[in-house]
């Protein structure tokens, strides 16, 4: 199914749905769940967008049937911990590989989990995604909002042949605030 171009706002959700359907259905599951959410709020009038939006629908309650013995679908506090956990787990990977100063464009050792340059935006996407279990915590925002400075950071160093700086950075206008004590817990 063709992702419409007003749903350009969710692919990469749906890429991650995509790649773990194997992986963590559970994932995959609650990735598209938040790309219909989301798709229904862009564009649920024009005649593609509604057939995407019934595609996704269908392959949703497919895949409920399928995972219907699964708590983490069938129970929603369930699944709120498992995306949170798999996120958090995502985001404390990619801060360790940050500061073990591991930066490449893909996962070029062939390992488990993606390189650090393109795990930040995943695991930032894994923020957004708990949005369909309602507001997020206050952590979680700073969580999220770290990873994607970060993720921006590393792309643009890497795409402009530099060399990211290990570690967690001072973001500007975070020296005050929760982000500001965020990220000094994060540098302890």
């Amino acid at each position: 199914m063709a992702l419409p171009a007003q749903f350009k706002a969710v692919q990469h959700h749906i890429r991650t749905a995509q790649e773990h359907d194997k992986r963590d259905p559970v994932v995959a599951y609650y990735c598209r769940l938040y790309a219909m959410q989301t798709g229904m709020k862009l564009d649920s009038k024009s005649p593609e967008c509604r057939k995407f939006l019934i595609q996704l629908m269908d392959q949703l309650e497919t895949m409920k049937k399928e995972l219907a013995d699964n708590e983490s679908v069938s129970q929603e506090l369930v699944g709120n911990a498992h995306i949170e956990n798999y996120a958090l787990k995502m985001f404390l990977y990619a801060d360790n590989e940050d500061r073990a100063g591991s930066f490449h464009k893909g996962d070029e050792r062939g390992g488990a989990f993606p390189s650090v340059g393109t795990l930040a935006p995943e695991e930032n996407l894994l923020f957004d995604v708990l949005s369909v279990f309602g507001e997020l915590s206050e952590e979680n925002i700073q969580h999220r909002k770290y990873a994607r400075w970060k993720a921006t950071y590393i792309h643009t160093c890497l795409k402009n042949g530099e060399t990211p700086v290990a570690g967690p950075l001072a973001m500007e206008g975070a020296e005050e605030g929760p982000v500001g004590l965020w990220l000094s817990r994060l540098a302890s």
